[in-house]
């Protein structure tokens, strides 16, 4: 077996059907390649699904008490046999060369980690990508960019680095975070456009606030365990922002106009992203 394949899920059947069919359906002969598939005990059906299916390639399906996104990939890391990981989530549907094209760039690369392309379904009739355009093939990228939506590295160096770490409970940085200590490790990351999916979940304008407060409680924890000035300022909690954030709070009148405008106005939409993301961030440093 020289790749594994990490789903994890919660009540997604729908999309979820629509994914593993996309990667039964690969160029790379299916004795290659094995997908594990973690469903943190969904009630909508998906076992059933699941179980009416007619994999091509091997499917390993584990049932487990929902203790989050991190902790059931951890555990398909563990049980993964392959050689190569790939990971990726429930609602992204993949082409149909996109194991064959981590796997060979892996083994022509070596120890590295490769970030493929994804096509995001913003709204009903708009997309964008999740890496810049602008980059070029096999081009090595910062660290930043180690998004776990279609991404590949070995096993044995995803482990050494400690998997991901599972203090991160709310939505976001705990890619990036392991990301920066592999980074760390000396394991540079490539982009490889070459392996194409679609992520299929667009996310309301409110919805989008509660996860950018959610994002910002999570920045906090990236924060606490590297504090240093980079991450500092990466994780935007620089003086000036948080400056902001402070006016805006201390003056209602100031937040309802921006709330006011944010619908129309990407300017003042941004703002109010930022502003939820830092009650977020600030929240979870003054409890410690």
């Amino acid at each position: 077996m020289k790749t594994s394949v990490i789903i994890g899920t919660l009540n997604q059947k729908e999309i979820l059907k629509i994914t593993l069919e996309s990667l039964f359906n690969q160029t790379l002969s299916p004795d290659q390649y094995e997908i594990i598939l973690v469903d943190s005990l969904s009630d909508d059906g998906t076992q059933a699904m699941v179980n009416s299916l007619r994999p091509s390639c091997r499917l390993r399906y584990f049932r487990r008490e929902n203790k989050g996104k991190v902790n059931a990939r951890n555990f398909a890391i563990q049980q993964a046999e392959g050689d190569i990981i790939i990971l990726t989530d429930a609602d992204i549907v993949a082409e149909n060369n996109l194991i064959e094209e981590h796997l060979k760039h892996q083994e022509i690369l070596g120890n590295v980690a490769l970030a493929g392309q994804t096509i995001r379904l913003r709204s009903a009739n708009v997309t964008d990508t999740e890496l810049p355009a602008r980059f070029k093939p096999l081009q090595k990228i910062a660290w930043s960019y180690f998004l776990t939506g279609n991404l590949s590295i070995r096993r044995e160096t995803i482990i050494k680095a400690g998997l991901f770490d599972e203090n991160f409970k709310e939505y976001g940085w705990e890619d990036i975070e392991l990301g920066y200590r592999l980074h760390k490790m000396g394991t540079p990351l490539f982009f490889l456009p070459s392996a194409l999916n679609h992520h299929h979940h667009p996310v309301s304008k409110q919805d989008f606030l509660k996860l950018s407060y959610k994002m910002g409680k999570s920045a906090a924890i990236f924060y606490r365990k590297h504090p240093n000035l980079q991450i500092k300022l990466f994780l935007g909690l620089n003086p000036l922002a948080t400056a902001i954030h402070t006016l805006i709070k201390k003056n209602k009148w100031l937040l309802a106009i921006i709330e006011n405008k944010a619908p129309t106005s990407p300017f003042f939409r941004y703002i109010l992203e930022q502003y939820h993301y830092l009650s977020g961030a600030k929240e979870a440093l003054a409890n410690g």
